[in-house]
């Protein structure tokens, strides 16, 4: 009886902790923008040095791996798709030190931010390493995993994530950051023709840009109200 009421108690104990560990509440980040969605549960290591900004959704199953040292940044408009993990750390093999040892003592570490700029997609299950830094409007395929930076409007997939495409033309970032952001955020067409020339020469385009009748601008219009978005 008295080892059945133990058992009991430590089941309670782990459920306890776990529900504290899975349910981060906005004011415990380091900043919470206006109409953050937060789809519970969730585990995030050290929330304080988290800063998450406006109209952005984090889906359940997200695990962010961090310490009070390491900063993640997700800035407004971006969603991250249900089980994304982002880690801060990683343990780097160090000749003498058994990896036990290693991962506790955190000897040799590469301990870095992650940025995750605006309007971008994290899709199911991607993973994202220490000192990543994702550009704006990006679009990161379901269970990649990215170890570099990746430049604004990328389209990337696979382990290691690599470019496949671009999300819109040049013409169409234009037209597509008028509608987000005020004018002296918004990238110059000089920024987007660099971009051509670094990353993207002869590359395909993902994204449409089809003409709006007003059916789909009311069903926009009524999808803003029901997620109560921030205008720009």
């Amino acid at each position: 009886m008295k080892r059945n009421k133990i058992l009991w108690l430590k089941k309670c104990k782990k459920a306890l902790v776990w529900v504290w560990n899975s349910f981060p509440f906005p004011h415990e980040f380091g900043y919470c923008g206006k109409n953050v969605i937060l789809l519970y549960p969730m585990r995030i290591y050290s929330p304080s040095t988290v800063f998450v900004y406006e109209n952005v959704k984090l889906t359940h199953g997200l695990k962010i791996i961090n310490t009070f040292a390491e900063r993640v940044v997700i800035k407004k408009y971006s969603v991250l798709a249900a089980d994304c993990t982002i880690i801060t750390n990683n343990h780097r093999s160090t000749v003498t030190i058994p990896q036990f040892v290693l991962g506790a003592s955190h000897v040799n570490d590469k301990s870095a931010d992650v940025v995750i700029e605006e309007d971008v997609w994290l899709g199911a299950g991607v993973t994202v390493l220490a000192g990543v830094h994702i550009g704006r409007g990006c679009i990161v395929g379901a269970g990649s995993i990215v170890t570099h930076d990746i430049p604004p409007y990328s389209v990337v997939s696979g382990s290691p994530a690599r470019i496949v495409k671009k999300k819109f033309s040049n013409t169409q970032i234009v037209e597509h950051e008028k509608a987000l952001y005020p004018v002296d955020e918004r990238m110059t067409m000089d920024e987007l023709e660099e971009l051509d020339r670094t990353y993207f020469y002869c590359m395909g385009t993902y994204g449409v840009d089809k003409p709006l009748d007003k059916c789909v601008i009311k069903k926009i219009e009524e999808t803003k109200r029901a997620l109560c978005f921030v205008e720009p």
